[in-house]
């Protein structure tokens, strides 16, 4: 196999671990692993739809699809944009609010033991690796 499939197959396949790895912390909460990030990122202060989707690398109709469940669940309310009503900003409700705590020390803990594998230097080093890429291939 091409030596740069090869990266590509084992990038993906870490990142399936790591969901998982996410997935399994988040359970009890009954929120998955993209949930837990949009909230998130909500949680830093109001983003558009449209930066969402930039931020995380995917497609609009799938973070539409994420938000409208989290939507559901109460955590979060869409708010039009006075200046331009097309544009929609995510908030957290006060629901949110209480989730997304629970979420930081969940994720903060697992995601700690899935990155142990790896030093200090060597953790920095796929970090610094891996914002390359995404810069180059960001939506």
């Amino acid at each position: 196999m091409d030596d740069s499939l090869c990266l590509c197959n084992t990038l993906k396949a870490a990142s399936a671990c790591c969901e998982r790895e996410l997935n399994d912390a988040l359970s009890a909460l009954d929120i998955n692993h993209c949930q837990a990030a949009i909230l998130l990122k909500i949680a830093d202060g109001k983003i558009s739809m449209s930066a969402m989707s930039r931020e995380m690398c995917c497609h609009k109709s799938n973070i539409t699809q994420v938000v409208s469940g989290l939507e559901k669940k109460e955590l979060i309310i869409r708010s039009l944009q006075e200046n331009d009503r097309r544009v929609s900003s995510l908030v957290l409700t006060k629901k949110g609010v209480e989730a997304g705590a629970q979420l930081k020390i969940l994720l903060s803990v697992r995601a700690k033991d899935c990155m142990n594998v790896f030093s200090a230097s060597e953790k920095k080093t796929l970090e610094v690796l891996l914002k390359k890429y995404i810069e180059k291939y960001r939506m």
